[in-house]
């Protein structure tokens, strides 16, 4: 008998077309010597130490305090840190900080807050708005959930939102629209104009906006990050999810939490009740302090880090003739699109030929066709990760005049060198 036979078709479908399993193969290659891994998003940069060090008192301490915060927490989070939201909040953005009683949730990652969302507001039939390319999770959990995608292709190479597009997509079956501002992964940073445009159709069709912004301290080169919760009318309709792996370069902690009307935010808590029931208490704790004590001065800093990165990647590929995307506008996250078609390969073929036939370090990426719904006729669109110390490296033999001085000779040979391997990320 198969396994598969054994599975419910929905499980089955997302084991053969989801993510997981494109992610499965990927990770697999970029784990083999000589290959460095920069599809996956985890920051190998300094991580916050007031969050490491606030949360390793709590697993030392022997006191009766720190035995019980070595257990449950309730449901809604860690009261703590469920201010220390709040209050994050008010300080960022100013006007009304959420209510750290009922309008903050903590999560365990930003990705069950999705889930939680999606399963708590939409029945069967429902339909919801995706925005592709999109976070491989983002389709999963609406077709969990019995609800159906209407996708809006954002295209290159600035990947703004059509108009005329989103608005055919909005119907009277709407019943949500997901949001992902910096993008995952275009980086394209959201305009008044575009948040306006959402508002506006949110409003005349009753949808409910979930704003994934867990992004949100990451932005280059003076970029604002703007709130569709802050447009006039949909402070009552937006279910906003942050992530503090992303905002302190602690991806293995898994804590993420979600904001909004006390309505919906206890609909999404009864959701992670019944499926993690409490993100790690100890955890949850340190990125309290982390919210309650890391200076502005950390943000700006991770944010110079990857901006920097950011443009010397974009030089280096440009030097090799690659288109790269978003370079006009106002872009922040953890990524850069460029367009790879001059290798003549699609993304997973190129992938897979630079584990294979590596004559120097490879560097490795998931394609994108698993933050896609439909196949466009373009498949050379590419990604690359930009808070990775490897970059460097990889850029002095793309672009070597930019990092380090040497001979001329030394330099074209690596310049050679990497063309055999330029960077990519595939979005099918």
């Amino acid at each position: 008998m198969a396994t598969t036979s054994r599975l419910a078709s929905r499980c089955v479908t997302e084991m053969s077309t989801g993510g997981v399993s494109v992610w499965t193969e990927i990770i697999a290659l970029a784990k083999q010597p000589g290959v460095t891994d920069l599809g996956q998003g985890w920051p190998d940069i300094p991580s916050s130490t007031i969050a490491r060090d606030a949360a390793t008192s709590v697993i030392n301490d022997t006191s009766a305090t720190g035995r019980k915060l070595n257990q449950y927490s309730p449901i809604s989070g860690l009261p703590a840190l469920c201010e220390a939201i709040s209050k994050f909040h008010g300080r960022k953005y100013g006007g009304t900080a959420p209510n750290p009683v009922n309008e903050v949730a903590v999560m365990t990652s930003g990705t069950e807050a999705l889930y939680a969302a999606i399963m708590a507001i939409c029945d069967p039939g429902d339909e919801v708005v995706l925005f592709e390319p999109f976070f491989p999770w983002y389709l999963p959990c609406v077709r969990l959930a019995g609800a159906v995608a209407k996708t809006v292709t954002l295209k290159e190479p600035e990947f703004k939102i059509d108009p005329d597009a989103l608005r055919a997509a909005f119907s009277s079956k709407t019943k949500m629209v997901v949001c992902n501002s910096p993008h995952n992964p275009t980086g394209h940073v959201l305009s008044h104009d575009e948040l306006e445009l959402i508002a506006s159709l949110c409003k005349q069709h009753d949808v409910i906006a979930v704003f994934d912004e867990v992004y949100e301290t990451t932005l280059f080169s003076g970029a604002q990050h703007k709130r569709l919760c802050v447009v006039d009318g949909m402070a009552q309709r937006t279910l906003n999810i942050g992530s503090a792996g992303k905002i302190f370069n602690l991806t293995g902690w898994r804590i993420g939490w979600v904001t909004g009307p006390a309505d919906l935010v206890a609909g999404c808590r009864a959701i992670h009740g019944y499926t993690t029931f409490s993100a790690a208490t100890p955890l949850q704790a340190g990125i309290a302090a982390a919210l309650d004590k890391e200076s502005d001065g950390f943000y700006e800093d991770i944010s110079a880090v990857f901006s920097a990165n950011f443009a010397k990647l974009s030089a280096a590929l440009q030097s090799l003739g690659y288109q790269v995307c978003c370079i006009d506008g106002e872009v922040g996250g953890y990524f850069l699109v460029a367009d790879i078609s001059s290798s003549g390969m699609d993304g997973m073929t190129f992938a897979k030929w630079l584990a294979k036939e590596k004559v120097w370090d490879a560097v490795l990426w998931p394609p994108q066709s698993v933050r896609k719904h439909r196949f466009p006729v373009r498949r050379t669109l590419s990604r690359l990760f930009v808070a990775h110390p490897h970059i460097f490296t990889c850029l002095w033999l793309a672009h070597p005049h930019t990092l380090c001085s040497t001979s001329d000779s030394a330099a074209e040979s690596a310049c050679k060198a990497w063309c055999w391997h330029p960077l990519a990320y595939s979005i099918v």
